[in-house]
């Protein structure tokens, strides 16, 4: 049996050491080195100082200043800690800037993507994004039939491309507008609460006035009889031969919870061209198909780009004593015993040098999972300061 060198038998036993080291730590050390660790991201970058003076009833100069730090950041993930010579701990921070360019190589293949931000490594969390479809004009039944085939091709493609990626997760989501308060409280589930909305909306075009003269598409070309006069024949009544040809604009818009500024904005416009055939369901032609998953395709790109540089958070949506719901579940990758932070995203780390920031800082630990929540009880930290859409934090560093 071949001996390993004395270099790996070193890195091994300091490696081990390192995570026995990390799981000695308790929950208030490991909140306490967040804590730190949020300051030190604050002071990362340039910081703006304000400063209030005034005189009090009693003659008394008063005076309130105000740290907010340059970087601007969505979402944090721990991934794991570390110490210093003089045995201070530390978290090891992994964040996104909101101001990072996100910009990336128009390729075909998703995966060969160059994002413009600090990806994470071994991260199993998943975005999960909640599906809307719309339809805004008045279609026949014939046209809801290609409507209904162009959908599945849509979805088809931008699920698998998140699965592929292993980024997002597609779940329909039922609309919520114009519930009563007796309706949103018996039909309202935790599916109401995704991170996500992706709004897919279909819009009639109107039709092209030169569709039958002059056009090189062939997906915006009617067929035309050879003598006019045949047109009124009753067996070219009969015989249906100009299929269905409507002109839509398929809007997608891609929505971060509690936003009303879409983070994605495309419209497509496309031509369906039903099938040339007298029986059965409408379809699309095979002309159409291609030209519609083709589209579908650089559609499902544009959402990776968006999202790739997007740090999975989740936000606090019942806050009950020492236990707390997330809108993070199974569909996302959460288990039970997972550890999360909870903290005020509009103060941290944006404002952590402001006094008892950093110190509302909760952690707390997943007791029970359903697919699109979490339930979570307090491990360390003020439990009774945390508020309804807190932030949620992930704790990578036992996996």
């Amino acid at each position: 049996m071949r001996r390993l060198p004395a270099l790996w038998i070193t890195l091994l036993l300091s490696i081990s050491s390192a995570g026995a080291w990390a799981q000695s730590l308790s929950m208030d050390e490991k909140l306490t080195a967040i804590r730190k660790s949020l300051v030190e991201t604050a002071l990362e970058g340039p910081t703006k100082v304000s400063s209030t003076q005034w005189i009090d009833a009693q003659g008394v100069l008063r005076e309130s200043s105000s740290f907010q730090s340059g970087v601007e950041v969505r979402g944090v993930r721990v991934i794991g800690y570390s110490t210093d010579s003089q045995g201070e701990s530390s978290a090891k921070l992994q964040w996104q800037e909101l101001y990072g360019n996100g910009s990336a190589k128009a390729v075909a293949d998703a995966k060969n993507v160059e994002p413009g931000c600090k990806l994470g490594s071994g991260n199993r969390l998943q975005h999960v994004v909640g599906l809307q479809w719309n339809i805004s004009s008045r279609f026949s039944a014939e046209e809801h039939n290609m409507l209904e085939e162009l959908r599945g091709h849509w979805v088809g493609q931008l699920s698998s491309t998140g699965a592929s990626a292993g980024l997002w997760r597609i779940t329909p989501k039922a609309r919520s507008e114009g519930r009563s308060g007796y309706e949103q409280a018996l039909l309202s589930s935790g599916a109401d609460d995704m991170p996500w909305l992706l709004d897919l909306t279909v819009v009639a075009l109107p039709k092209s006035d030169g569709a039958n003269a002059g056009s090189t598409n062939a997906l915006e070309r009617s067929p035309m009889l050879a003598d006019d006069s045949v047109r009124n024949s009753p067996r070219a009544a009969w015989s249906f031969n100009t299929p269905a040809m409507p002109r839509i604009e398929l809007q997608m818009r891609l929505y971060a919870r509690n936003q009303t500024k879409p983070v994605l904005m495309l419209n497509t416009p496309i031509t369906l061209e039903a099938q040339d055939s007298n029986w059965g369901i409408t379809q699309l032609s095979n002309n159409a198909r291609a030209q519609a998953l083709q589209l579908a395709q650089s559609s499902a790109l544009d959402l990776y780009k968006a999202m790739v540089c997007q740090t999975v958070v989740g936000e606090v949506t019942q806050a009950l004593g020492k236990q707390f719901r997330i809108n993070l579940g199974a569909a996302a990758g959460v288990r039970v015993g997972d550890t999360w932070v909870l903290a005020d995203a509009s103060k941290l780390p944006q404002r952590a040098l402001e006094p008892g920031n950093t110190a509302n800082t909760v952690m707390a630990k997943v007791q029970y999972v359903t697919e699109h929540y979490a339930q979570l009880l307090s491990t360390a930290g003020p439990a009774q300061n945390v508020q309804l859409r807190w932030a949620a934090w992930s704790t990578d560093d036992a996996r």
